[in-house]
């Protein structure tokens, strides 16, 4: 009787342990998502620095790539486009 509770008791610590890694294994792959994600955010916020530096470049008027320029182009068109409707919420918002 004593050799059948022996390898129930290390049926359970087996079971045990693999609960434990898969545990840490979970724990593991966890943090590193929130890794991945804070270096996407990272990422993300320096893409949009770069973003604004080249806009700023483009409006001192020192941007010389052809690409950046069409595209800062577009960028100043759409704040027109936003500028005008915003005249116009303002001209025609009565109280």
């Amino acid at each position: 009787m004593s050799g059948f509770f022996d390898k129930l008791g290390e049926s359970v610590r087996e079971a045990s342990k693999g609960v434990v890694r898969k545990s840490e294994m979970r724990l593991r792959v966890e943090r590193l998502k929130m890794d991945i994600r804070d270096l996407r955010e990272q990422k993300d916020q320096k893409m949009r620095e770069m973003a604004h530096k080249v806009y700023e470049r483009y409006i001192q008027g020192t941007l010389q790539d052809p690409e950046f320029l069409a595209a800062c182009q577009d960028i100043k068109t759409l704040q027109w486009q936003i500028d005008e409707r915003w005249t116009e919420v303002n001209h025609l918002n009565v109280d």
